[in-house]
């Protein structure tokens, strides 16, 4: 998704058939990493995986919203697309960065093997 992110940031008109290509690239990053995460949080979270799998859901819809709407705004504010592209891809390298803390923490808590 990155990657994804950063190309789109960096695209320029005349290059439409690369933007398919890279949105295409977007959407099979998403459709992997959704379901990805999904399984991931009922396996470790056994007791509660349906609540889980829900908020999982509601959290992807609530950014969907926020990105949905919330790019209109920043345009007429005068921000460009490769400049929100640029930080949305910032963003999501930051929480890649953060999801190796958050599974090293994890297994420091259940102990080796």
């Amino acid at each position: 998704m990155i990657v994804a992110f950063v190309l789109v940031s960096l695209l320029s008109p005349p290059h439409a058939a690369v933007g398919i290509a890279v949105f295409a690239l977007a959407g099979l990053g998403c459709s992997a990493l959704l379901p990805l995460t999904i399984s991931f949080g009922e396996d470790k979270l056994t007791a509660m995986s349906a609540a889980v799998a829900g908020a999982v859901i509601a959290c992807y819809q609530l950014g969907y919203g926020i990105a949905a709407f919330g790019v209109g705004p920043l345009r007429d504010a005068g921000v460009s697309l490769p400049a929100i592209f640029g930080c949305t891809a910032a963003i999501a390298a930051a929480m890649a960065l953060l999801s190796f803390f958050v599974t090293r923490a994890g297994r420091a808590k259940a102990g080796p093997g």
